[in-house]
This record gives structure tokens, C-alpha cells and sequence, in this order.
């Protein structure tokens, strides 16, 4: 038998605590895969127009995932409308005198798990120059050159479109589903790991990717703990933007974190 969702953490949730995920992990699978399509789709007319350059991505690739993330939440949004009525109850969202305190909530949970980030990618990047004694360090997923409106579509997508996308997918969709069915542990699990493969898209050489990879899974294990722990979709948002904000602040001023 399966252990009973845990309280939430305040009376600040949206009608009391959330159901149980009623969508299986590969209905959820299922529904992502189209609905990324149908944001590739509708993004082509601007690669087109575009035409984006290859490696760390630039303005024009920032703009361009901006729209495809927005259409693949619209998506996604009217799959669970019509096949899961009550959807926002189970993913979970505050209350609106609970908003700012979930933010608030989320971010400082979001910075320290940045933190653990950084310690996590220290071992992953030593551990494979041991293995391979090749150089090895996390590659640059965004461009250094970015300047007017490319910061602020940087900004944008860093801080609003990548968080509500990724925090939706991995952690409101893939980790409630398994996680409402057989613990936190496996939910963590593999929806970590599926994060974490999500990043090994990014260009690159391959093991600087699978170095940024494997620190993802890390990263995707304390972004379901810090959703799982506030049980709702905003504070682990919040927490995604602050660990993004981190990263932003040091490609604008060309630190290393």
C-alpha cells in the first residue's frame, strides 16, 4: 500500500491539499512528445526567418524557444483540460494570500539547491577528467555576446518560459505521476534522470554534455524535493527561476559559478 500524501506545509494551498495524479507517466510521456512537436512546429517560421546559428544559443535561438515553450504549455494545458478535469488542483498552486510567501519559499530553496549544483558539477567534471584525462567543464548552453534585446529575451526566457515549462513537465506531469503511485523516491528518480537527458541536447563536446547532464540529475532531485516538500507548481517555478537568476547574473558579467 502506498504511503498518504504528506500535508502540506501551510493552510495556503488552493482548496486543501492535492489530489492524486490521475494521468499514468506515459500518458504524461505521450502528451509532452506531441505537445514539444506542436512547439517545434510553430516555431519554424521564425527558424526560418531566423535562421538561429549552431552552438551556444543566441537572441535569435532565445526567441525562438521562447515562442516554442509557450505554444508546448498551451498544448499541454488543453490535453489535461480535456482529459483530466480538476488538473490544477492536483498539480497544486497557492492560494493568493499564499503567492508570495510560496515565491519566496521557493526561491530561497532554489539558491541553495544552486548551491549543491555547483559542489555536485565540481565532482562530476573531476570524476570525468580522472576517467577520461581529457579537459573537461560544463559547456556554455548560452551565448556571452547578447546584448539589448537579446538580454532581455535572455532574461525572459531564463526566468519565466524554461522554469514553467520544465518545472510543468518534470515535476507537475512525470514526477506527480509516479510519485502519487509509488513514493517520492522513484518520482525523483526518474523524473531527475529525465531532466538531466533532456540536457544532454545541448551542444557541445560529449563529455562536457554528459557532465552537464549528470549534474542535472542532481539539480532535478532537489527541484522535486523543494516541489514535493511545498506541494505546488509555483514554489518549485520560483525555485528553477532563482537557481536560472544565478546563472543569468554570471553570463552578464562574465563570472563562474
Amino acid at each position: 500500500m502506498n504511503a498518504p500524501l504528506p500535508p502540506p506545509p501551510n493552510e495556503m494551498l488552493l482548496e486543501g491539499p492535492p489530489p492524486r495524479a490521475t494521468w499514468p507517466w506515459w500518458e504524461a510521456a505521450i502528451a509532452v512528445l506531441l505537445a514539444w512537436l506542436a512547439g517545434g512546429f510553430a516555431a519554424l517560421p521564425l527558424i526560418a526567418l531566423l535562421r538561429p546559428a549552431g552552438g551556444p544559443i543566441g537572441a535569435d535561438g532565445l526567441l525562438t524557444a521562447t515562442v516554442a515553450n509557450t505554444v508546448t504549455i498551451f498544448a499541454l494545458v488543453m490535453w489535461l483540460r480535456g482529459m483530466h478535469p480538476g488538473w490544477e488542483r492536483i498539480i497544486g498552486w497557492p492560494r493568493r494570500d499564499g503567492v508570495i510567501r510560496e515565491l519566496a519559499a521557493g526561491a530561497g530553496l532554489g539558491i541553495l539547491v544552486r548551491l549543491a549544483s555547483v559542489l555536485v558539477a565540481s565532482v562530476v567534471v573531476t570524476v570525468l577528467r580522472g576517467a577520461s584525462d581529457r579537459s573537461v567543464q560544463l559547456p556554455e548552453q548560452v551565448s556571452t555576446d547578447l546584448a539589448g534585446w537579446g538580454l532581455v529575451i535572455f532574461v525572459i526566457f531564463a526566468l519565466f518560459a524554461a522554469p514553467m515549462l520544465e518545472e510543468f513537465v518534470f515535476r507537475g506531469l512525470l514526477f506527480r505521476s509516479i510519485a502519487d503511485r509509488n513514493g517520492f523516491w522513484a518520482g525523483a528518480l526518474v523524473s531527475a534522470v529525465a531532466f538531466g537527458a533532456f540536457h544532454l541536447l545541448t551542444p557541445g563536446d560529449s563529455l562536457d554534455v554528459l557532465a552537464l547532464g549528470v549534474t542535472h540529475v542532481g539539480t532535478g532531485l532537489g527541484l522535486a524535493w523543494i516541489y514535493w516538500r511545498r506541494r505546488n507548481l509555483l514554489a518549485s517555478i520560483a525555485g528553477h527561476a532563482a537557481f536560472n537568476l544565478i546563472g543569468v547574473v554570471s553570463i552578464i558579467g562574465g563570472w563562474e559559478f
